[in-house]
């Protein structure tokens, strides 16, 4: 491992030196990139702007044309102020005589001669003009004007018409006639504005009217001609390019030109300066931009790319070759100190479901697998599953059995299984077809797409070790080799674990019967006990309790606690309950026992240091007796509360020679509750003693209306939970209920 790791750093300097290279090279292409899309948008954004431009100079020069064709128009009505006689009155004559001239309709569709007629002044006009007021009616018939009183016309003289006929209109019904001649009397100069259809052929014309002023400034009627619509459109189509359509609108309808070039998205626009209406000349698009440097542009930047692109994969290639080389080595190093935790998890572990949990619930994610299993061959000649999942600790007795095994199918001869087995060689199987047929190793397999099968041989043990994968997978040199070691590991560490668990069932049994079978019963007390060990899957341990008749008023309360688990506290404890059963017949007194039991500590290997309370109560008194050696004081619990019966004691035993205990005396009201304990019900590494002491008493005062067999089980639920347990316990309870007429 450390030679790769010296090779990864030797070839890490290149490899920084290349991927900078990549990077420059990506920064160029990506420079290049954002070069010709800037070049190519600028190119077609300049030939969009300057058909933009083109279109808006259309629009502002058809406008000016439009404007100085009409101010002409209306100059050239100046001649008629001829008409007006001597006398200040319209002469009719010399207007006839003025339109029929050619030049004076030159420059328009038709010559009007208007004069506003009230009902009182008809009869005289149409005396003095020699004809009847007409009107003309949809579809250009003409007839006789209405002679209603309230009929106030506005009436035009047209030359073309046949009779030289009058054409009346209502002022109030022909408001764009009315706005022109209101705007003409209020300037006393030519109006133009109304779009209107001449009286004949029904012509769209733009109206243009001239005041007629007399010699003395006095409005005398008015002369009118129109532009013909033809005309205005062939003036503002003189600056526009062929193809491009435009358009005269007033008022947001088209005057001339194409009826839905309003409707279009691209159009420019230029106000025309008339004094009626808003009216503009607006310019549409025949086509669009011409976008011919936009794409040169555009060419010689995807030239300049491409040939970038191949720069950039060739090195980008090569690059990637060396990165798979650096990213094997960096696995092969993560994957072997993953393996090494592994290995680590093996060597601490205790039994073979230890060694089972540290294979199935490490080794996957170590070599990226999906899962392990690990199972030996059992001697019906079946391959028995090791299961990872302990048995539930007891809070009570001690289990009496384990769960039931589970077996695979019996490997077939020439099947992958025993081909391993008998061979002593791992099988590598990279897809689901290397086990075809294959009940045992499908098994194996699970949801698996590949396996590895590393055989499990050491000393009295025999069986595989299968690793399952997600995915097809092909089994490198030093993949193998590392699964290899693992195997091996892990067959020594199963042989081991198993040794183990025999011994360990061995001290089960021990323990078994080196605590009472069955607690006695006491008349006038109820009693109750728990023991439960520090380890996960280990039972043994050194605490103990034990409940002795003394006499037919007497029972005697123990609770010890041998330093150590295992074996050999185990059996030290045994020889200590035994030691006292021997000295009940000889002494009743708990300051003697204690001096009794001290002088056989030296005499019982490792039961130097134990701590015991030993406790004497009077069934018919409820008086208690106690005296202890170095352990926690009783605890009662009343209706007063709780009590700790702490009072002077002898240090463990073995400490003190030849020294008897101090008695101490309590009296026990009916159903006030004992507690005998050890330290591992009360002991917190981050607290003090004394915090467990009132923990302990607020529980038991919480709990004190369970009987004695429900509250030794909730006290050592509330007090220690399972996954927090330290050190092996052990509690007494003891509800004092009295004897009738005891004493």
């Amino acid at each position: 491992m450390v030679g790769q790791r010296v090779g990864a750093g030797d070839r890490s300097v290149p490899l920084r030196r290349r991927r900078a290279q990549t990077w420059l090279f990506g920064l160029a292409l990506a420079a290049l990139v954002l070069g010709t899309a800037a070049g190519v948008v600028l190119a077609w954004a300049r030939a969009v702007e300057e058909v933009e431009d083109e279109a808006e100079q259309a629009a502002t020069s058809g406008a000016a044309l439009l404007e100085i064709d009409l101010s002409e128009v209306a100059a050239g009505l100046s001649g008629a102020s001829a008409v007006i006689g001597p006398d200040g009155e319209l002469d009719v004559d010399v207007f006839l005589a003025y339109a029929g001239d050619p030049l004076a309709g030159a420059e328009a569709r038709e010559i009007s001669l208007i004069d506003i007629v009230g009902s009182e002044e008809r009869a005289a006009f149409e005396a003095r003009v020699g004809a009847p007021i007409a009107m003309v009616e949809e579809g250009g018939r003409v007839s006789p004007a209405p002679e209603a009183d309230l009929h106030t016309p506005v009436v035009a003289l047209e030359p073309d018409l046949p009779g030289r006929g009058f054409v009346g209109f209502d002022i109030r019904t022909d408001p764009a006639r009315r706005a022109v001649l209101d705007a003409a009397e209020q300037t006393r100069a030519a109006a133009v504005g109304a779009v209107v259809d001449l009286a004949g052929d029904g012509s769209t014309v733009i109206l243009v009217i001239r005041p007629l002023i007399d010699g003395s400034g006095e409005l005398r009627g008015f002369i009118a001609t129109g532009i013909p619509a033809a005309r205005a459109q062939e003036t503002i189509e003189t600056p526009v390019a062929d193809g491009v359509p435009v358009a005269l609108v007033r008022d947001d309808v088209v005057v001339s030109g194409p009826r839905d070039l309003l409707d279009a998205d691209d159009i420019t626009s230029a106000p025309v300066d008339l004094p009626q209406g808003d009216w503009r000349v607006v310019v549409g698009r025949a086509e669009g931009p011409d976008v011919a440097l936009a794409w040169l542009v555009g060419a010689g930047g995807g030239v300049a790319i491409l040939t970038m692109s191949v720069l950039i994969f060739v090195t980008e290639r090569h690059q990637r070759r060396l990165a798979r080389a650096n990213a094997d080595l960096r696995a092969n190093e993560v994957r072997g100190r993953a393996v090494q935790d592994v290995a680590g998890r093996l060597a601490r572990a205790l039994g073979g479901r230890d060694v089972a949990a540290a294979l199935i619930d490490h080794l996957p994610a170590a070599v990226g697998a999906r899962s392990a299993v690990v199972a030996v061959v059992h001697r019906s000649g079946r391959l028995e599953l090791v299961d990872v999942e302990v048995g539930t600790e007891s809070t009570g007795d001690l289990p009496e059995s384990v769960a039931e095994p589970r077996f695979l199918p019996v490997p077939e001869v020439g099947a992958v299984i025993e081909g391993v087995l008998a061979r002593r060689e791992p099988a590598w199987l990279s897809s689901p077809l290397g086990w075809r047929g294959d009940e045992t190793a499908a098994a194996l397999a699970g949801q698996g797409n590949a396996l590895a099968v590393l055989p499990l041989l050491a000393n009295d043990v025999s069986g595989v070790l299968a690793v399952s994968y997600p995915s097809l997978h092909i089994f490198g040199d030093d993949e193998q080799a590392l699964l290899q070691t693992v195997g091996v590991l892990a067959a020594r560490a199963l042989a081991r674990g198993r040794r183990y668990d025999a011994e360990h069932q061995a001290a089960v049994a021990f323990q078994r019967a080196a605590l009472p079978d069955a607690l006695p019963e006491v008349d006038g007390a109820s009693v109750a006990a728990r023991y439960r060990p520090a380890t996960h899957g280990a039972t043994v341990g050194g605490d103990w309790y034990d409940v002795l008749a003394l006499d037919e008023d007497r029972v005697l309360l123990v609770v010890g606690d041998v330093v150590g688990h295992g074996m050999v506290a185990a059996a030290a404890m045994g020889r200590l309950r035994t030691a006292f059963q021997t000295i009940v017949p000889f002494s009743a007194e708990p300051g003697s026992m204690l001096q009794a039991i001290g002088q056989q500590v030296g005499a019982i290997p490792d039961a130097f240091c134990t701590t015991v309370v030993a406790a004497v109560l009077h069934l018919g008194t409820g008086e208690l007796l106690w005296s202890r050696a170095g352990h926690p004081p009783p605890l009662v619990v009343g209706a007063g509360g709780p009590v700790l019966l702490d009072a002077p004691c002898l240090p463990p035993l073995g400490i003190t020679a030849d020294a008897p205990g101090p008695v101490h005396r309590h009296v026990l009201d009916r159903g006030d509750v004992v507690v005998l304990y050890t330290d591992g019900l009360v002991e917190r590494r981050t607290e003090s003693l004394d915090q467990g002491f009132r923990r302990l008493g607020a529980v038991a005062e919480q709990l004190l209306d369970l009987d004695p067999e429900e509250l030794s089980d909730a006290l050592v639920e509330a007090l220690v939970p399972l996954e927090d347990q330290t050190d092996d316990l052990a509690v007494l309870v003891v509800r004092f209920e009295g004897r009738s007429g005891g004493g």
